[in-house]
């Protein structure tokens, strides 16, 4: 049988039969139900239960921080029980809770499933980086990671498309009705984890303190720059959509287009871009990398303002274009780093520590977009810039200060 050209490209990017095509299968069926939660809890939570958009935006607040806070204990767990057993728990006791959320009746009610909701979930999503490390090793681990977010792309696409039939209808029967369906896909991901292999835990003798990765200042200051570079997901999701609305010329119908463009890139490129990301030099350039590309995003976007109607269009379309390619360098990078810098013994906890810089990231962000380009124009998108490009080029002595003392944090285990 003969493989056409297109057959081939779309074999390079699905995972081969194994453990890891177990884990993407989990992984696409967990994010379609994100899909659907996100795209209609907002408004699930206004129109149907009656929360106010400040009760909403405060209660999704507090259980992002809450959520923050979960990284660390459940990867030293896994590292303790073996990251899919813990995995699974954590699923199952986040489909009770996304369960419970769906009959919260006030803002108090709302504040305290959504934190534990997000305690868990965001655990689980913890756990997930300690498995991919028991389950594929050096590069291949990044490029696992790769694999997973491109799924998660078509994950979080199907989803938004489940979503849309509640829109449609606007009843709470059929707010309902699709929202159960993210509560299924919780029991369903466990379920599915049963047929990823087992990843047996740290030897006892072994296992690190809980807080070995907090101490580890090396692999927290790249954490951290890591945080600041990820801010230009913000761009995408919070300051693109507003801009072009807000300070352009161009038609607001383009807010989908651009958003379709990034998907698509993502979904299509972000494997064959993570494996030319194969050691900590090359992540380290590509860090960089993408930080000048997100400078030139920036300016784009600056320079859409005031211009006419296709000038702005063919700037806003460079401008996201320059993102979602630096997108895709910046990720590589940082699936590499987060797994070649953390000692085996404790990779559970350290995938947790560095998964709390996208959390750090998405609770900076936001108000970070609002005050620069949002709150001072195109004076605001140059500062922003320069706050990518100063965290790409920190991304070089970070992660060498991280090199020079891994012997001494791989040793870092409890006498007896």
């Amino acid at each position: 049988m003969t493989t056409t050209p297109a057959a081939s490209r779309l074999g390079r990017l699905v995972p081969e039969p194994g453990p890891v095509r177990s884990l993407a299968l989990v992984t696409l069926v967990n994010t379609t139900g994100n899909g659907v939660f996100f795209t209609l809890s907002a408004l699930y939570f206004t129109r149907i239960v009656g929360l106010s958009v400040a009760e909403v935006g405060i209660g999704l607040g507090i259980a992002a921080f809450v959520g923050l806070l979960s990284g660390v204990p459940a990867g030293h767990l896994a590292d303790r029980r073996g990251p899919r057993e813990v995995m699974i728990a954590l699923l199952l006791v986040v489909s009770v809770l996304a369960l419970l959320l769906l009959f919260v009746s006030s803002f108090a009610e709302f504040v305290l499933v959504a934190s534990a909701f997000m305690f868990f979930e965001r655990g689980a999503s913890a756990v997930r980086g300690g498995l991919i490390a028991g389950l594929a090793t050096g590069p291949a681990r990044a490029t696992t990671k790769a694999y997973l977010r491109s799924v998660t792309n078509v994950g979080m696409t199907i989803g938004t498309g489940i979503a849309a039939l509640a829109l449609h209808a606007d009843t709470r029967s059929a707010y309902l009705a699709v929202l159960f369906i993210d509560v299924a896909t919780y029991v369903l991901s466990a379920l599915l984890m049963l047929r990823v292999p087992h990843v047996p835990p740290t030897p006892a003798e072994q296992t690190a303190s809980m807080f070995t990765a907090l101490r580890d200042t090396p692999f927290v200051a790249v954490t951290l720059v890591g945080a600041v570079l990820a801010i230009h997901y913000q761009i995408l999701e919070i300051a693109m959509p507003l801009w072009v609305v807000t300070h352009t010329s161009a038609p607001k119908s383009l807010v989908a287009g651009l958003m379709v463009v990034n998907t698509v890139v993502v979904i299509a490129f972000q494997v064959l871009v993570a494996r030319r990301v194969v050691s900590v030099g090359a992540a380290v350039r590509a860090s960089v990398l993408s930080s000048v590309l997100f400078v030139g995003c920036c300016v784009a976007f600056g320079a859409s303002a005031g211009r006419g109607v296709t000038v702005a269009v063919v700037l806003l379309c460079l401008a996201t274009l320059l993102q979602v390619v630096g997108e895709l360098w910046q990720a590589s990078a940082s699936f590499l780093l987060g797994f070649e810098l953390a000692p085996d013994h404790a990779m559970g906890q350290y995938q947790g520590l560095f998964g709390m810089g996208m959390g750090l990231s998405s609770m900076l962000g936001p108000p970070l977009i609002a005050l620069l380009p949002l709150g001072m124009g195109v004076p605001g998108w140059w500062l922003l810039g320069g706050i990518l490009l100063t965290a790409g080029l920190l991304t070089k002595p970070a992660v060498a200060w991280c090199e020079r003392t891994r012997p001494q944090y791989a040793a870092a285990v409890p006498a007896g």
